[in-house]
């Protein structure tokens, strides 16, 4: 069983695979976006993240991960364990599908100050 079990029955309608950038060439991750009856469901899944970390997750402005521009939705941190894994979930009540598909999902490390991208991907439409 998964650990968003309570959602694998339902079809997701978004989906974005996310690759790791330069210097974190491990980190792979899965986003599904489900369409519930009053709103969206986001799940998240990580691996080969830095452990123990809190690492700012958001979607932005652009349609790619070379031009990601500004963000679109600041998501809550995604808090990694000792394993470098993380799992979320977020569901939001008041978030419309054309306004996130399409877009660059981003997760972020803070370092000296700073933001850097360490995995990117695009959402797109699940035929």
């Amino acid at each position: 069983m998964s650990k968003f079990a309570y959602i694998e029955n339902e079809r997701p309608v978004l989906s974005a695979k996310l690759r790791g950038t330069d210097g974190y060439e491990n980190v792979v991750g899965e986003v599904l976006v489900h369409k519930l009856e009053n709103g969206l469901c986001l799940c998240a899944s990580f691996s080969g993240l830095p452990a123990s970390q809190a690492l700012p997750f958001h979607i932005h402005e652009g349609t790619s991960c070379e031009n990601a521009g500004g963000h679109l939705l600041e998501l809550p941190d995604i808090m990694s364990d000792r394993n470098g894994e993380a799992y979320a979930h977020y569901c939001f009540d008041r978030l419309n599908l054309s306004e996130i598909s399409e877009h660059a999902i981003m997760l972020h490390v803070r370092k000296n100050g700073e933001e850097p991208a360490i995995a990117c991907g695009v959402l797109k439409h699940v035929l």
